[in-house]
């Protein structure tokens, strides 16, 4: 069984950007779940896989992410959901003793982590909802 961890935030969530008209950042705002992601979550799962959330929110936001996760309905399906409290998630796992063979996140810093502490996990970069206008 393989294990594979997902990133959280713009990752299985979406969050909505809008923006002043000299092009500025105006707000952020949270826009639910990301709905490819999440049916990807789920077809990891069906596949036989250990599925993890690895995110680097503080434990403090640990009721909202269980709260969120279940529901998104997957919170039941997951072997995990570890807060890493702004530490890199990939220092994390390697520090818990997990080997994700593959890991899906928004943050490309932390895809290359990944890359670097586990050089035969596949990365996958998870795409900003289209109100970014394309800034990562």
């Amino acid at each position: 069984m393989a294990l594979i961890t997902f990133d959280f935030d713009d990752t299985l969530t979406q969050t909505i950007a809008t923006w002043e008209e000299d092009g500025t950042l105006e707000d952020t705002e949270f826009g639910g779940p990301n709905i490819v992601m999440i049916q990807c979550l789920k077809a990891c799962v069906a596949n036989g896989n250990e599925v993890r959330v690895v995110t680097s929110r503080h434990k403090r936001w640990e009721q909202d992410t269980l709260e969120k996760l279940q529901a998104f309905e997957v919170l039941h399906l997951l072997a995990g959901v570890h807060h890493t409290n702004g530490e890199w998630k990939a220092a994390w796992c390697l520090g818990e003793g997990l080997m994700p063979t593959k890991h899906f996140d928004d943050d490309r810093e932390e895809l290359d982590e990944f890359e670097k502490c586990f050089p035969n996990c596949e990365t996958v970069k998870v795409p900003m909802h289209e109100s970014w206008r394309g800034v990562e």
